[in-house]
């Protein structure tokens, strides 16, 4: 009898030890392919943001820049040069919103120089397009309807916002998931630090990132209430 339990206590054992081993191999796995997909993410921003430098090189020689564009320059080329690097070095997906937050800083600079080189306007200083950070940085807010999440804004770059004034649905950065095509933002929690670089914090892209989404007109409050102001800074400053 003893002989007998202690083979099932010893088979008990194995059996917990099999599921544990199963279970960090999963979870390694899951990171693996996570990292993976946010690291294709920033591999396409980076390249996004190194070809808007080469052509506004190329226009710059036509229309040659004043100090503070020449420095904002610098400040864009600076920080393409270190999301490289980075993005490199990233050995987990949690690890990428490093990356999305100098590609931010990079964005913001380069619209500031592509405004001088226009004649433009600086822009005020704003977190990027939700739709799609390749975009740029955001001009105002727009409402977006996540199903059953309620109504909240999210920032649209101009484009964005005359699509949804339009009626329209605004250009949506898609990505492949279980061989499905989705929003970035609706594949699932292991995108989140992508986000969270490019909208100032964890708490602000796991706000946004939800499953599933559809848009809205402008107008409305988040589900908790919180409202935003024009400009794009919620009032318990979630883009502040």
């Amino acid at each position: 009898m003893e002989y007998l339990l202690l083979a099932l206590a010893g088979g008990g054992g194995l059996a917990w030890l099999w599921v544990r081993l199963r279970a960090r191999r999963t979870r390694g796995r899951d990171r693996a392919r996570a990292l993976i997909q946010v690291r294709k993410l920033c591999d396409e921003d980076i390249a996004v943001l190194g070809e808007e430098l080469r052509r506004l090189d190329t226009e710059s020689t036509l229309h040659p820049l004043d100090d503070a564009a020449q420095a904002d320059h610098q400040t864009a080329m600076d920080a393409y040069g270190s999301a490289q690097r980075e993005v490199g070095r990233i050995t987990d997906a949690v690890e990428i919103s490093k990356v999305t937050d100098t590609l931010s800083t990079g964005g913001y600079s380069l619209a500031c120089v592509q405004a001088r080189v226009a004649g433009r306007p600086r822009p005020v200083l704003r977190v990027p397009c939700f739709f799609n950070p390749q975009h740029g940085p955001s001009v105002m807010d727009m409402a977006f309807t996540p199903s059953g999440h309620g109504t909240r804004k999210v920032p649209a770059c101009a484009m964005d916002v005359a699509r949804l004034r339009a009626g329209e649905k605004p250009d949506v950065r898609m990505v492949e998931v279980g061989g499905r095509r989705v929003p970035y933002f609706e594949a699932g929690a292991g995108f989140t630090p992508y986000g969270a670089g490019y909208f100032m914090g964890q708490i602000a892209a796991a706000t946004l990132f939800v499953i599933p989404a559809s848009w809205a007109g402008e107008g409305g409050l988040r589900q908790d209430g919180s409202a935003f102001n024009p400009q794009g800074v919620r009032s318990d400053g979630m883009f502040g």
